[in-house]
Order: structure tokens, then C-alpha cells, then sequence
């Protein structure tokens, strides 16, 4: 899903990409097994992301690479249409900042037109509270944000097959890829 993101990220919305990684040999960046290899399209400048939770991570991250715009992906959200993925540029347009909620309660984006740090702490990262407290945090801070189209993401074994559903009607070549890497995880999920 991480290398799909890569790929459709830098199809559909251009500029400087960063991959954010702790340490690239556990995220697969450098393994030795095919299957579990990444490959890191060119365009992309891999990071450290520090320690901590999410946000800590997130606002190392932005540190990290100056404090102006940034956009965050979530790789648990393969498959954003590439009309929502282009609502992040129009939403910055009208706000100081956006998220595309997910159904769990959390998002699949975050992004913000300045270096934001309210919209990162006092968050319950990985619980169904975070889109709301992004908001609460956004209000608090008086940032405008604004709503990106909801989509999903996958936590669940029952995400990853309806994601493998929703990619059977996938004609880009980075979603009929990981269609056809996914399959043999799926077909074993039906098992």
C-alpha cells in the first residue's frame, strides 16, 4: 500500500515529495525479500520521522522539512479517489487546513497551509476520537479547517477485503499492481 500511495501521490498532486520513515530497513525500504521490498519511485526524499506518537512524529516531520504547507497521507488509503486527492489544493484555497475523514474516526489526509502544531497534540492517536479532536484542536487554535471527501482505510482483515473489492473496478496502474500483491492475502482471508 505504501509504494501505491507513492506512486498516486506524485500522479495526482505535484510538488516536493517526502517519505517519512523511523527506520527504513523495518519498513521494508531495504529488504532483501522481494515481496516485502518497496521501492521508492524517483521524486521522493525519504526522512527520518523521530520518535513518539503520531503527532509527535508528524510535527518532527514538519520541522524537519520547513514549517510552510504540508500534506499528510495516511498508506492505510490506497485507493483516494483522484478527485478527493485533488480537493486538498482547493480546500487549502478556502481554509488554513483540511482532513478527509475515514469511517473509524480518524482521516486518510491531513493538511494545513502553515506549520500547525495544535493540530497534532492532545490527540488519542489509533482510537475513533481523532477526527473530532483534529477538529476540537483546529477550533481551539482558531484555524479554519475543512472536510476533504470521506473514504476508507484498512485496519481490519474485513478493510482489506473490501479494499481488494473496491480495486477490482481499478484501471491505474499502481491500484491493478497492488490489486494483483494483494491477492494471494485476500484469497487466503476467503479461505
Amino acid at each position: 500500500m505504501l509504494e501505491c500511495v507513492l506512486q498516486r501521490t506524485l500522479m495526482h498532486l505535484p510538488g516536493r515529495h517526502i517519505l517519512a520513515l523511523c527506520d527504513t530497513a523495518d519498513h521494508g525500504l531495504e529488504s532483501t525479500d522481494p515481496g516485502l521490498a518497496v521501492a521508492v519511485p524517483p521524486g521522493w526524499e525519504v526522512v527520518d520521522q523521530g520518535s513518539g506518537d503520531l503527532g509527535m512524529r508528524l510535527e518532527h516531520i514538519w520541522r524537519t522539512i520547513g514549517q510552510g504547507q504540508a500534506v499528510f497521507f495516511g498508506v492505510d488509503s490506497p485507493d483516494i479517489p483522484p478527485s478527493a486527492l485533488q480537493t486538498v489544493w482547493e480546500a487549502l484555497e478556502q481554509a488554513d487546513a483540511a482532513i478527509g475523514p475515514v469511517g473509524d474516526g480518524g482521516y486518510w489526509c491531513l493538511t494545513a497551509k502553515r506549520y500547525a502544531p495544535p493540530l497534532l497534540t492532545g490527540i488519542d492517536w489509533g482510537t475513533s476520537a481523532v477526527y473530532h479532536q483534529t477538529h476540537d484542536a483546529a477550533r481551539e487554535a482558531g484555524l479554519t479547517l475543512r472536510d476533504l471527501p470521506p473514504w476508507h482505510d484498512v485496519d481490519t482483515p474485513d478493510d482489506l477485503l473490501a479494499l481488494s473489492e473496491r480495486l477490482t473496478q481499478a484501471r491505474e496502474p499502481a491500484l491493478t499492481q497492488l490489486r494483483s500483491r494483494l491477492d494471494p492475502t485476500v484469497k487466503d482471508l476467503t479461505r
